[in-house]
């Protein structure tokens, strides 16, 4: 099978799609014949020893201009969906009989199309309603994302994976405990604001029970400014540790060092954070708009609390009031991870979709 995917990444290890993408990249080439385009003609480092897997984006887009076997390709998959270019790419492919499905990486739910509302119904109907009804189908990263996307004729779910380190959580605190967060200081989408506001809620219990929450993130349009002020007005600043980003052994380390990984999104497509804390063996307390609470719960892996800072205090409560369950929550998100999340199951069983889906 000819695979050929198209996205419009950076080297960004902050950035969901900008890490899932070279994976899926990666493991599929073990099942299929697999290129991938950047339309940002940026090399992607995590591609730096598939360099024949990447092709150079040049306008006009003409899929027969690429080498073969990518000039025919079985299918062409596009990653993420507001990108203008993609209209162009499409209308190619449609002229030449070539299929193609669409990973919207969240941005089609109904929560993330609620934000810049107006302009999104105008650019819907105006451009991207046509983009998304001739994809052969739209690739949803988990159940929980499916059921909240009303766009295109077919949904499937292929999800994200990662890798199962070597190395694992061994050992938790024995005094307080330790939360973490790795990510973006988007505080609306992350729910960071709901977080604090939870913390206040609780913020002499969790003194009293010597609870910390250190949070790594890049510094992008401000929202280090803006979220340190948030930690401020909520009177926290005992409780929380702001930090910028970390990477590598830096992050590893942090990792293993935390007690509880923890993720209140209000909307996601599958965070990599949590997987990748989950991979160490690190129980998690993550919200329902995260899309993994169902399974963190159902696996006993951690903790699922509303969208709402009354139910993550309760969540981060019951955490706390249950730390003799880490160990054994961390060893069940590993098993879990295992089964359902590593890229080799889930690249064959998605690749496994895409020819069900041509038969």
């Amino acid at each position: 099978m000819v695979i050929l995917h198209i996205a419009a990444i950076e080297n960004n290890y902050f950035n969901g799609v900008c890490v899932a993408v070279p994976q899926h990249v990666i493991s599929q080439k073990e099942y299929a014949e697999v290129g991938f385009i950047n339309i940002k003609n940026i090399k992607i480092e995590e591609l730096k020893q598939y360099q024949e897997l990447q092709m150079e984006y040049i306008k006009p887009f003409d899929i027969k201009r690429l080498r073969k076997p990518f000039d025919k390709p079985d299918i062409v998959v596009f990653h993420e969906c507001y990108r203008t270019d993609y209209l162009m790419i499409a209308r190619n492919l449609k002229k030449n009989g070539i299929m193609y499905i669409d990973i919207p990486h969240g941005e089609l739910r109904l929560e993330a199309q609620q934000k810049k509302h107006i302009k999104k119904i105008i650019a819907n109907a105006l451009l991207f309603n046509n983009f998304i009804n001739h994809a052969l189908a739209i690739q949803c990263l988990s159940q929980a994302e499916m059921e909240a996307t009303n766009f295109g004729k077919k949904k499937i779910i292929g999800t994200n994976g990662i890798m199962i380190p070597i190395e694992k959580k061994c050992s938790f605190s024995e005094d307080g405990v330790k939360f973490i967060y790795i990510g973006r200081y988007e505080w609306k989408v992350k729910g960071l604001d709901l977080l604090f506001d939870a913390i206040k809620i609780k913020a002499e219990y969790l003194r009293e029970k010597h609870v910390k929450f250190e949070l790594y993130g890049p510094d992008v349009l401000g929202r280090f400014a803006q979220v340190t002020k948030l930690v401020k007005d909520n009177q926290i600043e005992d409780i929380v540790s702001l930090n910028y980003e970390i990477y590598g052994n830096e992050k590893k380390e942090r990792l293993l060092n935390s007690d509880i990984f923890i993720q209140t999104s209000r909307h996601e497509g599958m965070p990599l954070g949590i997987l990748e804390a989950m991979s160490y063996g690190i129980p998690c307390v993550v919200s329902e708009g995260t899309n993994l609470g169902e399974e963190i719960s159902k696996n006993s892996a951690g903790w699922c609390c509303k969208n709402s800072s009354e139910d993550i205090a309760k969540c981060i409560v019951r955490a706390v009031e249950n730390k003799r369950l880490l160990d054994e929550y961390g060893s069940n998100g590993r098993k879990l991870i295992n089964a359902r999340f590593v890229w080799k199951e889930v690249s064959k069983d998605t690749i496994s979709k895409y020819k069900e889906l041509l038969r």
